[in-house]
């Protein structure tokens, strides 16, 4: 994708030697990254119709047998509201996660081991190397450039012919990363552009992206293909107030689009498949399938000899963010947010141009990935890895 830095194999491989030269002292979780995790597997079925893999050895089959089932009774107990139950069930799990083990000892210890200070050491030291770990996993696996893709070829197409100026609201800009391949396809179309990034105050003060930066590289681009950019930060309630103004005058020639992640951290976009649950269980059981799928498709996508790698990106990308204290707040704010009205917008068809060129992207013929626009919901095309859901993309008018 042009415009994006390549991270050649020896940076990946340094932000290995990073972490193993950055051990705390005291701190059990950081792993030796010359340990590899199992490859072989077979799969057995986990919680209705979940699959997951488990290793080969008879006795690591037990154990994970074992894991599981205590997983899903954790579920249940917080479905039931049993929080000592609960309390005591985490214990046990604990005793057999492994942060170098295979793909489910992995997500276990991630999901329950994360206390308060390994969190936030995790964070603190994950900042330090954030936007190398991100240009090497945005670079591979497709999750991301799925995501850009597919909602870069909606705004394009939903652009009409007599709009003058183009202005994306984006919520997450980041680094900026999505918007070099948009900035290019303008380029000789006479349509300028102005890209707001919106951002709340909690996110002006943590944030791991330098704004100033991420405008200097897109204004640099926009010159470069011949595109009039403008390009600024706001904040959640200046936007606000701009939108009221914008409202009262109209908005003449100018074509407004607004654009958001979900659960951009974990690359997840878990969606409908989590926020359609009913109970906590089956929230729970999305949960483990959904994390199982990120961590595997990691797996597919590095090779053998970069499983120090992938240990890498675990540790600095995926793990600070999959903290129990999160994905708790997740569950009550769905909890919260169901009985809201629904929305008033209406679904925009997405193109089998798009659906074509999204397979080539995630290079569906050698891998397990799957892209797909489901018949009834022709606004939304998904990622899956395997049968799980990774990515959703909607939009709307």
């Amino acid at each position: 994708m042009d415009g994006l830095e390549i991270i050649p194999t020896e940076e990946i491989e340094d932000i290995c030697e990073w972490i193993n030269g950055n051990d705390a002292e005291g701190d059990e979780w950081s792993p030796c990254l010359s340990l590899e995790s199992g490859q072989n597997s077979i799969v057995s079925p986990f919680m209705d119709e979940m699959s997951l893999e488990l290793p080969v050895d008879e006795m690591q089959v037990d154990d994970q047998l074992t894991l599981l089932h205590l997983m899903r009774a954790y579920g249940e107990a917080r479905n039931n509201g049993e929080k000592e139950l609960a309390e005591v069930i985490v214990k046990s799990i604990n005793e057999k996660t492994n942060p170098l083990g295979n793909t489910m000892e992995r997500v276990a210890y991630n999901l329950f081991q994360s206390t308060e200070n390994q969190g936030e050491y995790l964070r603190q030291e994950s900042s330090k190397n954030f936007v190398a770990a991100f240009k090497a996993l945005y670079q591979s696996i497709p999750n991301g450039r799925f995501a850009h893709f597919t909602a870069n070829s909606a705004i394009l197409e939903s652009v009409p012919d007599d709009a003058a100026m183009i202005q994306i609201v984006d919520f997450d800009m980041g680094e900026g990363i999505q918007w070099p391949p948009l900035i290019e396809a303008l380029s000789g179309k006479k349509k300028a552009l102005r890209l707001t990034s919106v951002k709340s105050e909690e996110e002006c003060t943590s944030s791991c992206w330098n704004f100033e930066d991420a405008k200097k590289r897109l204004l640099a681009h926009a010159r470069q293909y011949g595109v009039k950019l403008q390009i600024e930060e706001r904040s959640i309630e200046d936007f606000a107030c701009e939108l009221m103004r914008m409202k009262k005058r109209g908005q003449g020639r100018e074509w407004l689009v607004f654009n958001c992640w979900w659960d951009y951290h974990t690359w997840g976009g878990e969606g409908e498949s989590l926020n359609t649950c009913c109970s906590y269980t089956s929230y729970f059981d999305n949960l483990l399938r959904h994390y199982q799928a990120i961590f595997e498709s990691l797996e597919g996508n590095f090779p053998v000899y970069l499983a120090e790698a992938r240990t890498a990106m675990e540790s600095l990308f995926l793990a600070p963010f999959m903290s129990p204290t999160g994905w708790s707040m997740d569950w009550e704010e769905m909890t919260k947010s169901r009985d809201q009205a629904e929305t008033r917008l209406e679904g925009r068809k997405l193109s089998q141009e798009s659906l074509a060129e999204a397979k080539q992207i995630v290079n569906e013929r050698e891998n397990s990935y799957r892209v797909t626009i489901e018949r009834l919901r022709e606004n939304e095309m998904v990622l899956k890895w395997k049968e799980t859901p990774v990515v959703r993309v909607s939009t709307w008018v």
